[in-house]
Order: C-alpha cells, then sequence, then structure tokens
C-alpha cells in the first residue's frame, strides 16, 4: 500500500502496511516549552489512530519519520483508502461544522441507495466542505496531473474553487459548468492541475442540497466516504537495522499516526 505523508508541498510516497484503529479515540495537544520546543500531549480520546510499519526503509527515508516524529508538530496523512478514493477528511465529507451559509438537513438516502449527510444551501455565495485546514480544506495536488472533484446534488450542482500554492495562498481559480437536473445527482468533473499548484480547495453552488463531496486524484471520481487526515501527528516511532548494503543501511520502522483535527 502507498500512502502520503508530511508537510504541505512536501509530502512524501510511504510503501507501508498497516491498519486504521478508530476504538482509541485520543485528542492530542499541545504546548511550547520554555525552551521553545512543541511538544504533544496524548489524551483520552481521539478520532482515528494509523499503525504503519515500514520495511527496508533506507536512511533517507527513515531519518524523514524521525524528524517528523520529533517535531512534535502536525502534519499531512492520506492513506492507501484515501489516495485510492476521496482524499477529503471525514468531516469534510459531513460537513462538519455546518457552513455557515448552509443548515444541518441530516442524513438522506441517495439513488444509489447508500445514506450520507446532506446539508441545505440557505444562505448566499458556495458553500465550502470542512474547514480541517481553517474556513476550508485543502487536499494536494502534482502539476500536470488530473484531478477530479464531485458531489451529490439536489436539483443542480457547480463545482468552483482555488488553485493554490505550498503556504496555502490563492493562484486561480476555477469553474464548472451548471448542471442542472431533477432530484438528485452525482456530477464530477475533470480538471488538469495548473504548474506552481499544490493544493486544490472546492466550494459548491447551483443546488438546493449537497451530499458527500469528493475530490480524487485522477481523470474518475470517487463517490466514496472521505478517508483523508489532514492534521496529524507522527509518534510513537521505533526502528530496526536489519540489513546493511555497501551503500546504506536498511532496516523497519514503526510509528503511529494520530489525528488531531
Amino acid at each position: 500500500m502507498i500512502g502520503y505523508l508530511g508537510t504541505p508541498g512536501a509530502l512524501v510516497a510511504l510503501p507501508y502496511r498497516g491498519g486504521l484503529d478508530t476504538s482509541s479515540d485520543r485528542p492530542v495537544s499541545f504546548t511550547r516549552t520554555l525552551g521553545g520546543k512543541r511538544k504533544a500531549f496524548m489524551g483520552a480520546r481521539s478520532r482515528r489512530e494509523w499503525g504503519v510499519s515500514v520495511d527496508l526503509a533506507g536512511s533517507k527515508v527513515t531519518s524523514g519519520l524521525v524528524a517528523l516524529a520529533q517535531s512534535g508538530g502536525e502534519v499531512m496523512w492520506y492513506p492507501a483508502d484515501a489516495t485510492a478514493g476521496n482524499l477529503l477528511s471525514p468531516q469534510a465529507v459531513a460537513f462538519s461544522p455546518t457552513p455557515t451559509n448552509a443548515t444541518d438537513s441530516g442524513f438522506v438516502t441517495l439513488p444509489d441507495g447508500t445514506v450520507a449527510k446532506a446539508i441545505v444551501h440557505s444562505g448566499t455565495g458556495p458553500v465550502t466542505p470542512g474547514d480541517s485546514q481553517g474556513s476550508y480544506e485543502m487536499v494536494p495536488v502534482t502539476p500536470g496531473e488530473l484531478v477530479t472533484v464531485g458531489v451529490w446534488g439536489l436539483n443542480g450542482s457547480r463545482f468552483t474553487g482555488w488553485w493554490r500554492a505550498a503556504d496555502s495562498a490563492t493562484q486561480t481559480s476555477f469553474a464548472s459548468p451548471v448542471y442542472s437536473f431533477t432530484g438528485w445527482g452525482w456530477r464530477e468533473y475533470t480538471m488538469t492541475v495548473p504548474a506552481g499548484a499544490a493544493f486544490v480547495s472546492l466550494t459548491l453552488s447551483s443546488g438546493a442540497q449537497y451530499a458527500r463531496p469528493s475530490i480524487a486524484w485522477g481523470s474518475v471520481g470517487r463517490d466514496r466516504p472521505g478517508r483523508g487526515a489532514p492534521r496529524v501527528v507522527v509518534h510513537g516511532l521505533s526502528e530496526a537495522l536489519t540489513v546493511i548494503a555497501n551503500d546504506d543501511a536498511y532496516g523497519s520502522v514503526d510509528l503511529t499516526i494520530t489525528e488531531v483535527g
């Protein structure tokens, strides 16, 4: 499996094996010491936690993972089910918290027979899913590659948003055609990532309600639950040296990734 871990603009592909644990439910808080170091504290509850193992990692990969664990700061994590599906976080897909120009409408049964959290577009301006990174949620992209956005809309939908730099500053906007239809319908829109873009953020309009928004890498939309984790901490790292080659040292690394927002 391939996951992506790192900081905005510096995500690293990480071949790994491991699993997701949602029963631990432990939050993480931070404090800064008198010496200026930022420390993370694990509480009794959290959202999601991954146990990740990397086999035969070279010294460069290992040193990067050690630095992430020692920093005590927040990083981004996109496990295999996110990179193959919907890169938005579960919070963004559930419109949690509810956008200021929308109203929580609870759960709806969609035409494909699935149930999803929905909101009513009750104000002016487009609706922005999620706020895991502020007032919006960004998803990492690669210039020149394809990215596809999608959503279930009631009586219509339109995709707008921003291409953003590594520091989250806006670059250029994008806009899809207005899709008009009756009842609930799934629509998606594929774009080529422009040069210099590191992230994309999404807004929705032209519909009465929306459910299960999606951002996916590639030319095909992914109508799936969100699995991205744009705010996590890396901890519990252990390293075992297993192979020494002529040009490098290789070992296995185990670490824990805990979601904080």
